[in-house]
């Protein structure tokens, strides 16, 4: 196969949404862009299914959460609707084999662990204020917090079961329940970042409702992408970066671009595959030998109608066992079909992955089943994505980092090399690992780009 040769003022290593928000940035200043992706769609981490007559399941990033302005405005630059979440109702509480429903995050009675709940959250968002922006590893006691895991600080500093695991889920969906344990400085930056349920534990009042895009995440980076001038090219998986005194080179599968300058976009753990000429600093190598990815898989389950609805439940559940330990109402705008997503997270997603597509199935309605009854043992269709298995994603929701890493490496994971530049949802001061955070991390590498160039 005959290799294509382009040239540019700037290369785009994936077309998520960091890498399409920089490329349209850079685009709308006159600079020359091309923008080269692995997969062969745009989008990144997020992934919009359509089944046809308006419904469509996003097995990606989705929601929208107040205060999360940088989205929303290019949400309707793009005429990209935004609708609110289902969420009304009970949700339904499986502990120690028990079901009950209450509202919220604890069982009824639970007043006790509700007050240690936010008192832990509090004292959580004091301690992240320590932190510089940005800038974790510069903290008065980076040292100290980042030699400990953050279930090591919940273990000593709350008492309350209940209150823990609350705490613990909060900061753990940022991540996907990885294998490691995340250092309690890693926590901290989350929090400081607003990347979590936490700001609404210590919200004054009701902060508003979680959105979802009319259509679907992925739009955002679909629309993006037809806006450039130049079409992204797909399915060209980079293997190697080169950069010199006069510009850098990069090859893919299928395309050699020539670009002044490059900005890699995926996950830190994927930019590892690729081979640098000359190699990386080791800092940034190292970096990201210790930044793994959680492990996720969505599967929603489709009924004529939201059933659980009639009974007063939200669609959410919170549970101690079983593959599936949390799900949401992901029904489309108008409300039908009724549509459920249930997160199989960290080791139960490690340990279902390699199994038979139907024990999988099974495993998740008996699930569904146990939380909402018969009926939701029987979807009118059933669909799942595991982020893990993704073989240019290789997991969700974001790179972590474990005890030492941030002290050891920080200023790594953002700071140029020589023509090179990163961005990503794992880069953003605010919003970390969240999709507000892919696309202030693609405007702060555009102006850094700007600046070079």
């Amino acid at each position: 196969m005959s290799r294509e040769e382009r040239s540019c003022d700037v290369a785009v290593v994936g077309a998520g949404l960091s890498g399409l928000r920089t490329a349209r940035a850079l685009s709308a200043a006159g600079v020359s862009v091309l923008a080269v992706e692995a997969q062969r769609r745009v989008g990144g981490r997020t992934y919009t299914v359509n089944l046809g007559d308006g419904l469509f399941v996003d097995h990606g990033g989705q929601w929208v959460s107040p205060g999360q302005d940088r989205i929303q405005g290019l949400a309707r630059e793009l005429g990209i609707g935004l609708f609110p979440s289902w969420d009304d109702g009970l949700t339904v509480h499986w502990h120690h084999g028990e079901r009950s429903v209450a509202t919220g995050l604890f069982r009824e009675h639970a007043e006790k662990s509700a007050a240690a709940l936010r008192e832990g959250a509090a004292e959580l968002t004091r301690l992240a204020a320590e932190l510089p922006e940005g800038r974790p590893w510069d903290a008065p006691r980076a040292a100290d917090w980042d030699a400990v895991t953050f279930h090591e600080w919940l273990d000593g500093q709350v008492g309350d079961p209940a209150a823990r695991a609350g705490l613990a889920r909060s900061l753990e969906g940022v991540f996907g329940g990885g294998p490691g344990r995340t250092s309690l400085l890693a926590a901290l930056a989350v929090v400081r970042s607003g990347a979590h349920e936490i700001t609404r534990l210590v919200a004054d009042g009701d902060p508003g409702p979680e959105r979802r895009f009319v259509g679907g995440a992925q739009q955002l980076s679909t629309r993006m992408a037809a806006e450039l001038p130049e079409p992204v090219v797909l399915d060209a998986p980079v293997s190697a970066v080169g950069q010199d005194a006069r510009g850098v080179v990069i090859d893919s599968r299928t395309t050699t671009v020539r670009a002044a300058r490059a900005v890699l976009s995926p996950a830190p753990a994927l930019t590892a595959r690729i081979r640098y000429d000359p190699p990386l600093p080791a800092a940034r190598d190292h970096l990201t030998q210790r930044m793994p990815m959680g492990w996720v898989i969505k599967a929603h389950c489709v009924y004529p109608e939201r059933f659980w609805a009639r009974e007063g439940l939200s669609g959410k559940v919170v549970s101690d066992e079983g593959a599936v330990r949390a799900t949401a109402d992901n029904s489309p705008p108008h409300g039908a079909p009724g549509v459920l997503v249930a997160f199989i997270e960290g080791a139960q997603a490690r340990r279902l992955a390699p199994a038979p597509y139907e024990e999988r199935r099974a495993a998740v309605l008996a699930d569904l089943a146990r939380y909402f009854g018969p009926a939701a043992a029987a979807p009118v269709s059933y669909h799942e994505w595991s982020w893990g298995d993704d073989p240019y994603t290789r997991g969700a929701y974001g790179g972590y980092l474990t005890p030492g890493v941030w002290t050891a490496y920080g200023p790594a994971l953002t700071a140029p090399v020589g023509r090179l530049h990163w961005t990503g949802t794992e880069t953003a001061a605010t919003w970390n690992g969240k999709l507000e955070g892919a696309v202030r991390a693609g405007e702060r590498t555009a102006e850094e780009v700007l600046a070079a160039l």
